[in-house]
């Protein structure tokens, strides 16, 4: 059933007259959860997905920015436009991690530069593709939960959410495909854009996608693309964030010919969410719409930042920072689960999903409302803990959305407010929760 969009306020028509879009970006929940944090400094947040103020790369970005600027054609040229692409150096750097890293399982792909654009963040990046993909009511498939600010993207759009079951392996195959089934049924499959999934360590649910699932997914969009190309985009920008287990190949491995999987990716939360430099591979087809879109945007992203983080790469300085980051990350997931093991095992009704990397936990409080307007939000806040309620990462259709999940990011908080922040959830949760039956 196609999403009824809010209509602007008669105030609002009468006075600037505001975008139907304008209308639909109302009510995302990333600007409250912000907003509450910001104007409550005395609160513990685990809500945020920020990266640690401690970890960010002050002597690298230092180091790196004097590189760029000592010497002076190099510096004139940081300081000037570059191409809507993006910095060539930089792409080059970008594509050989990538063939690094999935090594033997791109062998004989066509992963040329040209295929490679740089962004301001991997947002801007995803919401580009929208723009130049999506129609007002047409359907992008993505994983139940999913990243609730890419879905506040598309409802930006007028595009429609379908959610996906998943399980503890990422997002289940069979389920794709009786969800594309059922839209194909209702005459909607024509509207089916796109697949979204995050590939590593998601957000929020910290999954990983399986790797034999990964070729089953890009089979299953091929199958299904009768009406034009459905894209599978892969958001991977926490596969650096590992700290347990062994790394699998990327989506693109899935994709032989190019043809199909979009690959993003950021250093927002590897290195420094300022310097605002996201990326992506894309599909031939699409490289010309995008950088016509992006043209109209800005001309490019930051040049100057781009060739900082070429300079970052260079000097050897990113890895570096890359195995700092992960050990101070996988202490303080530790220190989570640890004050979560503490806390929630005599609650048979809490529990949550493993997490091998990227910055959360995924929980579930079987029975209690989690809602920003349910019992226990309040009663946290009052507590002094914030957390993100999970019915915010629920797709629009398909897939019935959760009430009582929970989101908790470890990634702002030092171990001991994180293992203090748990505590006080816990204390929440025990206040709400209905007592159990005699």
């Amino acid at each position: 059933m196609p999403r009824i969009f809010p209509e602007r306020s008669a105030t609002m028509t009468n006075e600037c007259r505001l975008s139907r879009r304008a209308g639909w970006a109302v009510g995302q929940p990333i600007r409250y959860l912000m907003q509450e944090a910001l104007s409550r400094p005395e609160l513990i947040s685990l809500a945020a997905g920020f990266v640690d103020q401690e970890t960010l790369p002050l002597e690298a970005t230092q180091a790196a920015v004097d590189h760029v600027l000592a010497d002076r054609p190099r510096a004139q040229a940081a300081l000037q436009y570059t191409s809507t692409m993006g910095d060539a150096v930089l792409r080059e750097l970008l594509l050989a991690r990538l063939e690094a890293a999935d090594g033997a399982a791109l062998s004989g792909q066509d992963l040329a530069i040209d295929r490679v654009v740089l962004t301001a963040g991997s947002n801007e990046l995803l919401y580009l593709l929208g723009e130049i993909l999506l129609d007002e009511s047409d359907i992008v498939l993505c994983p139940a939960p999913s990243y609730f600010v890419y879905l506040g993207g598309l409802a930006n759009l007028g595009a429609r959410s379908y959610g996906v079951a998943v399980d503890q392996h990422g997002l289940i195959p069979e389920a794709l495909e009786e969800a594309l089934q059922q839209l194909d049924s209702s005459g909607e499959l024509p509207r089916v854009k796109a697949i979204y999934v995050c590939t590593y360590h998601d957000n929020p649910s910290s999954l990983t996608l399986a790797a034999e699932r990964r070729l089953q997914i890009v089979e299953t969009a091929r199958r299904y693309s009768r009406h034009g190309t459905i894209f599978v985009i892969e958001d991977a920008v926490y596969r650096e964030l590992r700290y347990f287990g062994t790394d699998i190949p990327s989506l693109l491995a899935a994709d032989p010919d190019g043809s199909t999987v979009i690959h993003t990716s950021s250093f927002s939360k590897t290195f420094s969410p300022g310097l605002r430099v996201g990326w992506g591979i894309l599909p031939t087809a699409l490289v010309e719409p995008f950088c016509n879109q992006k043209s109209n945007i800005d001309f490019g992203s930051p040049h100057f930042t781009q060739q900082v983080m070429a300079a970052i790469l260079q000097l050897g300085l990113y890895d570096q920072h890359l195995d700092m980051l992960r050990d101070s990350y996988r202490h303080k997931l530790e220190a989570m689960v640890g004050s979560m093991e503490e806390h929630f095992r005599p609650l048979s009704h809490v529990s949550w999903l493993p997490a091998e990397g990227g910055l959360y936990v995924w929980m579930q409080v079987a029975g209690v409302d989690t809602g920003s307007t349910g019992p226990l939000f309040r009663k946290a806040l009052d507590e002094g803990v914030m957390y993100v309620p999970g019915i915010h990462c629920y797709p629009q259709e398909g897939e019935p959305a959760r009430h009582d999940m929970i989101r908790l990011s470890f990634g702002v908080q030092p171990a001991e407010r994180i293992r203090a922040g748990v505590a006080s959830l816990a204390q929440a949760i025990e206040e709400v929760s209905p007592l159990p039956t005699p």
